[in-house]
């Protein structure tokens, strides 16, 4: 998966929002409106084409008017950002990412991560670094 820009992310939050495919039109009212800035066509048109390119999205034609799909889903993003972060930031080791969280944890995160953590099943070969 290819790195996205902040303002990428926005706009396929956007389109995530939506949860189907998005009319270009829309698609434009929505970041405008979410984003807070009057962005133009062209230049939501050049970061679709990127988004394209990197192959978040599809853009498909049905007469005159466009629709974006997408083709990666948020949970997959979401995913595909935490192991950044954790390879990234923390060498890998979920226990030094849970451990430097720690602070913003509360009782009941801590008691929800428990029963997650009872429920892996953990093995040599898998989630080493936890």
């Amino acid at each position: 998966m290819e790195e996205l820009t902040r303002l990428e992310e926005r706009i396929m939050q956007c389109i995530w929002d939506y949860q189907g495919e998005v009319p270009f039109l829309d698609l434009i009212e929505m970041v405008k409106e979410k984003l807070n800035k009057d962005y133009k066509r062209t230049s939501i048109r050049g970061y679709l084409f990127r988004l394209e390119e990197k192959g978040y999205i599809k853009v498909t034609k049905k007469g005159r008017k466009a629709y974006v799909q997408p083709l990666i889903n948020e949970e997959s993003y979401g995913k595909y950002q935490a192991e950044e972060v954790l390879d990234r930031w923390f060498d890998g080791s979920a226990k030094r990412l849970v451990s430097a969280l720690g602070e913003k944890l509360t009782k009941e995160d801590g008691e929800e991560l428990r029963g997650i953590l009872d429920d892996f099943d953990f093995d040599d070969n898998h989630n080493k670094n936890i």
